[in-house]
């Protein structure tokens, strides 16, 4: 078999990393930083007019007809200049799922204005004290729509998107996925401050009404969506932690190169090598894994098991790329004029987005036992 990528994803790659690498400068992380929105709003419009933001949807839906492995590579580039833009949340949680699952009223509404890059979109993935596949939320019939009840925690651009993805269980216990207006009456939203300063709010739903027209698919179908959604919004998530992973190893191989201490390069020290390596195989297992996993999901095979052990890899040996960077580095690791300590932030957030390492070997053991 053929594992190698097409000319066209190398292309989708080279493009991504040109774009993030002229514009996304640590002058520029600095601003964005320190400014309201906390996302690039200029690099959105480049990722849109050069056709990123449509790289992973299909032609009838105004896209260029590629699918996971094409965002996921775009998402790599990403995670190698931690770019500050809500690409899994807008692309992945959303805008897919709307390509694939949308009605055609639904589609004219959001995909065109996410295309062009005035329109964000979102989804409301996460609750407090609940598996996210199994979401507390309520929704209760009302006439030919529903009310919308619970609260969803870390929702990305929440205060600046079109629409926000909710899911909901109904009273007979079926599972529906909401288009929610994050302005409609009933919803309290509070900007929240996760650890790679990315915007996030707390979305509480009070007996928001939503018509027949909100319901992504249908009720029956309601379950196999999420779980369609969180299987992609997990994978896209460890493809930024492979790119993050590779390039804090990078720069802090380069760093051990030059920095010296008793006349010698620290890199040459036993100690050092021997973290450095450790490093280097966790951050192939990052990349690896995660490639599994979005390979068998573009390929449409059963891939449960791959993606709870990718994001165990994302998590864990991530999290132990992200500490070896910062200790090889010293007391220069912490300082935020330098640029490591965000991709020690950026993996953090990932490892605790959506299940960190025990949830995932928790579910991975139930798959095995079943």
């Amino acid at each position: 078999m053929d594992f190698s990528f097409t000319d066209e994803q190398h292309a989708i790659a080279g493009l991504a990393k040109q774009i993030f690498t002229d514009q996304c400068t640590l002058e520029r992380l600095k601003t964005i930083e320190t400014s309201s929105e906390r996302y690039d709003t200029a690099l959105w419009a480049a990722c849109a007019k050069a056709g990123l933001l449509g790289a992973s949807l299909p032609e009838s839906a105004g896209g260029t007809g590629g699918g996971l492995l094409e965002i996921c590579l775009i998402l790599e580039q990403q995670g190698r200049r931690v770019a500050p833009l809500p690409l899994v949340a807008s692309v992945v949680s959303a805008a897919m799922p709307l390509a694939r699952f949308g009605s055609a009223a639904q589609q004219e509404r959001f995909l065109p204005g996410f295309l062009d890059g005035t329109e964000l979109l979102s989804a409301a993935l996460t609750e407090l004290g609940a598996d996210s596949r199994k979401p507390s939320a309520i929704a209760k019939a009302d006439g030919h729509g529903w009310r919308l009840t619970g609260v969803k925690v870390g929702v990305p651009v929440a205060t600046r998107a079109a629409v926000v993805l909710v899911p909901a269980r109904t009273s007979d216990g079926q599972l529906g996925v909401f288009l929610v207006d994050p302005s409609a009456p009933g919803i309290q939203l509070a900007e929240q401050a996760p650890t790679n300063w990315e915007p996030q709010a707390r979305f509480e739903l009070r007996q928001v009404a939503v018509g027949p027209e909100a319901l992504l698919g249908s009720l029956p179908q309601g379950e196999a969506i999420l779980n369609w959604i969180i299987d992609r919004t997990t994978v896209a998530l460890c493809a930024i932690a492979s790119g993050a992973c590779q390039e804090a190893l990078r720069i802090t191989a380069e760093y051990a190169s030059n920095r010296k201490q008793f006349g010698k390069p620290i890199g040459s020290f036993q100690a050092v090598g021997q973290r450095l390596a450790d490093a280097y195989i966790d951050s192939e297992a990052v990349r690896l894994t995660m490639w599994q996993a979005a390979s068998r999901l573009a390929d449409g095979i059963p891939s449960l098991k791959e993606v709870a052990v990718a994001k165990f890899w994302a998590a864990e040996g991530g999290s132990r790329v992200g500490h070896a960077a910062l200790h090889v580095h010293g007391g220069i690791g912490i300082d935020i004029d330098y640029p490591i300590h965000r991709y020690f932030l950026w993996i953090k957030q990932i490892e605790n987005t959506l299940g960190a390492a025990t949830p995932q070997l928790v579910r991975l053991g139930a798959l095995l036992a079943a």
